[in-house]
């Protein structure tokens, strides 16, 4: 059976060259997969936490020792734009695609097509990428960078976490412990139903963790451009908090890491489509 891409040319909206768009894959079987994603324009941004962050930070009550690995910051170019979904996956592209339900049966976690798909494990997210690229007939999809999540993350801001500096204001961006697991609504909330970042991304704070492609490994002062993390490792980077975790978590700079086998109701993933 020939494998087509169908994409729909509907602009939905556009604000300073941050094009939304909606792209509808046709599987084998004939599911049709929509996938609404944000076109990031290429720029250079200050990856990591600064000296100055980091003395903000333990004036807040908000540096743990682990943060280390946040520096030091360094300045990072993304030379090529890239569309970066809206939303974390849902269960329902996550079934379209796959054909399976891996929360179903797990604590912690909701079912619907709009939730987040969770207990999905880094080699599981790659399984998707590629049944999706095989059903695009190219090499479109995939997991972001370390770097491009946390760009797409900052959406051209240097503060702690996008809206700001001020986590009083986390309540309208963020699904994290104080306003999920800590009463007992203990599973990822359906994306995009707290506000987005300054380039209309969804959840990039709190919510699930996204797996990114990079092994985790430590920084350096160098500028970069176009980081991919290094060549091996034991871990893959995870990033952006959960509904589980305290709010520091979800900072723009914060760096989780996790073994790529391991499938919990906290983690999901973001895609990555290329021009």
């Amino acid at each position: 059976m020939k494998r087509t891409l169908l994409i729909s040319s509907l602009l939905l909206w556009l604000d300073a060259g941050h094009a939304d768009q909606l792209f509808t894959v046709e599987m084998p079987w004939g599911t049709k997969v929509e996938l609404e994603m944000v076109w990031i324009e290429p720029g250079t941004f200050t990856m990591g936490t600064t000296k100055a962050q980091e003395q903000l930070l333990r004036e807040k009550g908000l540096w743990l020792s682990f943060i280390e690995n946040e520096r030091p910051a360094h300045k990072v170019t993304i030379s090529r734009g890239f569309y970066l979904g809206k939303y974390e996956i849902t269960q329902k592209q996550w079934k379209g695609v796959m054909g399976t339900a891996p929360w179903i049966g797990w604590d912690d976690v909701r079912a619907g097509d709009a939730y987040p798909a969770v207990y999905i494990s880094w080699h599981d997210a790659q399984q998707f990428v590629q049944v999706l690229n095989q059903a695009a007939g190219d090499s479109l999809y995939r997991l972001p960078t370390e770097a491009e999540w946390e760009y797409t993350c900052r959406a051209g801001t240097n503060t702690l976490w996008s809206f700001g500096d001020d986590e009083r204001q986390k309540e309208e961006y963020t699904w994290y412990e104080a306003n999920a697991w800590g009463t007992n609504v203990r599973y990822a909330h359906q994306v995009g139903t707290k506000r987005p970042n300054p380039w209309s991304l969804h959840d990039m704070h709190g919510n699930v963790w996204e797996w990114c492609q990079d092994w985790h490994g430590p920084y350096t002062s160098e500028d970069r451009v176009d980081p991919m993390g290094p060549p091996h490792g034991k871990a893959r980077i995870g990033r952006g908090g959960a509904f589980s975790d305290y709010i520091e978590t979800s900072r723009s700079a914060f760096r989780n890491r996790s073994e790529p086998e391991i499938r919990y109701g906290i983690i999901g993933a973001r895609l990555v489509r290329r021009k």
